[in-house]
Order: C-alpha cells, then sequence, then structure tokens
C-alpha cells in the first residue's frame, strides 16, 4: 500500500511486481484469468501487504525514533545505488569533496589548538579560572572555545551526511530494519508497534513466509 505497487503469486511463489505508481487511498485486487476448461473457479485467498505499516509508530525508546528510522532508510538507499556502476562514481565523489571541506572549515590554528587542549591539557591560568566561592565560573577549560558556532554549524550541514553514509547514523534496532529473532532463529523486518511504549513489536518473517507475528523487542538483536 504505501509503496503504491500491487504484486501477484501463484501457488505460493514469490510475489512479482505487476504495477507501480498505483494512486489510490484503498485498493481493491481485481484479477481476469483466462482457462480453457469451461466452468473452472479461481480463488483470491489471501492479500498481504509489504513494508511497514501506516499504522505502526517506530517503538522508542526500546527502538529507534523516527527521525533516526528516515536518516536509516536513506542511507541504506545511497549504499545500495552505491553498489550500481552508474551511482557509484558519482556518490564517491560527492563523499570526497564533502571530506574536502574539514580542512577548509578547520584551520591549521584549530588543528594546534584542539591537540593542544586534549593532549597536554588546559592552560594553568584557565584550571585557576574560579570565582571567589570556589566553584568554576563556566565549562571545562578544555570545551571552551574549541571551534566556532558557525564552524561546527558548517561541519554538521556539509561534513556529517557524508560521513552518515560512511558509517551509519544508529545501528541498533529500528523500525524497517533486518533482526535476529532469538527464540527461533529465524531473520525478520522489524514493522514497529502498535502503540507508544509497547513492549511489543510487529516482525515480518524475511523467508517466503510473509506472516506477520509480535515480538519483543529484547528477542530480536540487531543485524
Amino acid at each position: 500500500m504505501e509503496a503504491h505497487t500491487i504484486s501477484f503469486a501463484k501457488n505460493d511463489k514469490e510475489p512479482k511486481l505487476a504495477f507501480e505508481g498505483v494512486v489510490a487511498s484503498e485498493l481493491y485486487p481485481c484479477v481476469l484469468f483466462y482457462s480453457s476448461n469451461p466452468g473452472e473457479k479461481v480463488a483470491l485467498r489471501d492479500l498481504q501487504m509489504r513494508g511497514m505499516p501506516s499504522n505502526l509508530l517506530p517503538g522508542e525508546p526500546l527502538c529507534s525514533p523516527r527521525t533516526t528510522v528516515l536518516l536509516e532508510s536513506t542511507v541504506h538507499l545511497l549504499r545500495r545505488l552505491h553498489q550500481c556502476d552508474h551511482w557509484s562514481s558519482l556518490i564517491n565523489q560527492y563523499i570526497h569533496s564533502r571530506l574536502e571541506l574539514i580542512g577548509v572549515i578547520l584551520r591549521e590554528d584549530d588543528f594546534k589548538g584542539l591537540v593542544e587542549r586534549i593532549c597536554v591539557g588546559p592552560p594553568q591560568t584557565e584550571m585557576e579560572d574560579k570565582d571567589v566561592s570556589g566553584e568554576e565560573t563556566g565549562k571545562p577549560a578544555a570545551h571552551r572555545h574549541i571551534l566556532s558556532e558557525a564552524k561546527l554549524t558548517a561541519l554538521c550541514v556539509e561534513v556529517w551526511p557524508a560521513l552518515a553514509v560512511i558509517g551509519g547514523v544508529d545501528s541498533g534496532l529500528r523500525a524497517g530494519g533486518l533482526c535476529l529473532h532469538k527464540p527461533s532463529g529465524r531473520r525478520a523486518i522489524m514493522l514497529g508497534v502498535l502503540k507508544k511504549g509497547s513492549s511489543l513489536a510487529k516482525l515480518q518473517w524475511e523467508e517466503t513466509d510473509l506472516s506477520v507475528r509480535p515480538s519483543r523487542p529484547t528477542h530480536c538483536p540487531w543485524i
């Protein structure tokens, strides 16, 4: 339903895509079968929707929040495109250009200051920067003025997306992600939970069995 596609299968075989771009709020299956046997009847025994149903929630805090689900789905799509020859060079070029901005944003003096503050420690004058009551007047010196707000914003906007594609955003259990059902040892896709705060999540088996069943997220480590 969410993908606006219709697939058909015969005799429990893997469904094959038949229609794309179906724009409708409700879909009613109507299939015409040709047969040379007079009076032969064909029955549609089951209709199953694949993908994450719109009425399910991402399942936080046991699972990743909705924002992370969207980010990881985007990263997964880009990685799939990267496996195609037509997209590989374009994605590599974009990531390389984003990483080169690190040297432009972080000047040499910033690198020196960052290394000195982390490896050597704050200067003695900053260590003694306390008020008359003996309490520190601000944040620890090693974490003050390392980067300006503008540079941090530039790094988050320009560089972080490329790093997310390389290393991912959150490797935890998330809706739409693949997991392992410990009790049965089967692989499944975590679809989400029915209501907020629920400890039961809906799973869809990865094998030819497309049935959906409830399970606890603690029984389903991320793969």
